[in-house]
C-alpha cells in the first residue's frame, strides 16, 4: 500500500516535466515480432493484444496465447465484465474465451460495411461503428440480440460512422460524417438522441480519429488528416467539447495522429507513424526518433498506471 501511495504522488510529477525527441521516455519492449494494432485488460489483469494480421493474442505478463482463428487486421478490442473479448475487424467478432462468434455482412442482415471502433457500456451492451459512404452506421450488441442505426431508422445522419465512446455516465457519443470536413457527434442517453455539428463546435473537424473522456466529463477527440493530400501543418490535431463549446487544441508542429487515448492524469497521448505525441499543461512533448521505422498504432493504459504503445514490432511499456 505504502508503494502504491508512493507511485501515485510522484508519477504526475514525473511527466509535468516536458522531453524533446532526444531524450523520450524509457520503456522496455516486450511482444517482439508481432505488429500490435490494438490492446486492452480483462479485470484479471492479463493483456489482450490485436494484431495486423498475426491472430489474437493473450499475454498474462509471462506467458504468450496466439489465437490464429482471426485472419483480418483488428483494429480495435474492447474486454467486456464477463471477460468476454469483442473484436472490430472486417465484421464484429465475439470471443469467450473458447468459440468465435463472427457478425458480419455475410451472415448477419442488416449488417454493412467493417467495423471500426467498438465501445462496452456498463451493462455490457457492445456499440460498434460500422463505416462506409453510402453504408454502414451504429450497432448494438446486447443479451436480445442486434440493433442497427441508420439514417433510414434513427437521428443519425451519416452512414459512415468512424468513432464511439461509452462515458462514465453511461452516455454513447458517436462520430459521423457525410464526407470528409463534414463532422456530426451524436449523443445517446437512454435511447434519448443528442446532435451536435459545426455550428455547436464553432469550427469544422477535417476527419476524427477516435474519442475519449477526460476526468472533467469533456469529449476529447483526434483530427485525423490522413486522407488530405495538402500539408497539415497548421491545423489543430486534437479538440475537446463539453456540450456548449467546442475548443480547437493546437500544436507547435506537424504530427499525423492515427490514436489517441486520455489517462488516468488527463494527459493525451497521440499514436503516429512517426512515433507518438503526449499533450498536457497546454504544452506538447515529441518523440518521433524511438519509433520511426516501426510507428506506434495504439496506446493503451494498464491496470496498473503503465503505458502500452503498441507497435509495428511488439509492444513498448513505459513504467
Amino acid at each position: 500500500m505504502k508503494v502504491l501511495f508512493y507511485l501515485c504522488a510522484i508519477l504526475p510529477l514525473v511527466f509535468s516535466c516536458n522531453w524533446s525527441s532526444e531524450d523520450p521516455l524509457q520503456s522496455k519492449q516486450i511482444l517482439e515480432g508481432y505488429h500490435i494494432t490494438t490492446i486492452d485488460f480483462d479485470k484479471a489483469g492479463n493483456a489482450w493484444l490485436g494484431t495486423l494480421d498475426q491472430g489474437l493474442i493473450k499475454f498474462d505478463g509471462q506467458n504468450i496465447k496466439v489465437y490464429p482463428e482471426i485472419t483480418k487486421m483488428i483494429r480495435v478490442l474492447k474486454v467486456d465484465s464477463k471477460n468476454q473479448v469483442f473484436l472490430a475487424t472486417d465484421g464484429l467478432v465475439k470471443f469467450d474465451g473458447e468459440n468465435f462468434i463472427r457478425y458480419d455482412p455475410s451472415n448477419t442482415p442488416g449488417m454493412e460495411g467493417v467495423v471500426m471502433d467498438l465501445d462496452i457500456d456498463s451493462k455490457d451492451q457492445v456499440w460498434f461503428a460500422m463505416g462506409g459512404f453510402n453504408n454502414g452506421g451504429l450497432g448494438r450488441l446486447d443479451e436480445d440480440g442486434l440493433t442497427f442505426y441508420t439514417p433510414d431508422n434513427s437521428p443519425l445522419t451519416a452512414h459512415w460512422v468512424s468513432g464511439i465512446k461509452v462515458t462514465r455516465k453511461d452516455e454513447v457519443w458517436v462520430s459521423s460524417q457525410t464526407s470528409v470536413g463534414n463532422v456530426e457527434l451524436a449523443k445517446i442517453k437512454e435511447e434519448e438522441w443528442s446532435l451536435y455539428n459545426t455550428d455547436n463546435l464553432g469550427f469544422n473537424p477535417y476527419s476524427i480519429t477516435n474519442l475519449e473522456e477526460n476526468s472533467r466529463g469533456d469529449l476529447v477527440a483526434g483530427i485525423d488528416y490522413s486522407l488530405s493530400s495538402s500539408n497539415t501543418s497548421g491545423r489543430p490535431p486534437l479538440f475537446t467539447f463539453d456540450e456548449k463549446v467546442g475548443k480547437q487544441i493546437n500544436a507547435n508542429k506537424s504530427f499525423q495522429i492515427s490514436k489517441i487515448l486520455v489517462d488516468s492524469f488527463d494527459r493525451i497521448w497521440c499514436a503516429g507513424y512517426t512515433g507518438y505525441a503526449i499533450y498536457m499543461h497546454e504544452s506538447w512533448s515529441y518523440d518521433e526518433e524511438t519509433f520511426k521505422d516501426i510507428s506506434v498504432f495504439s496506446i493503451s493504459q494498464a491496470p496498473n498506471g503503465e503505458i502500452w504503445m503498441g507497435t509495428g514490432d511488439g509492444v513498448y511499456v513505459i513504467e
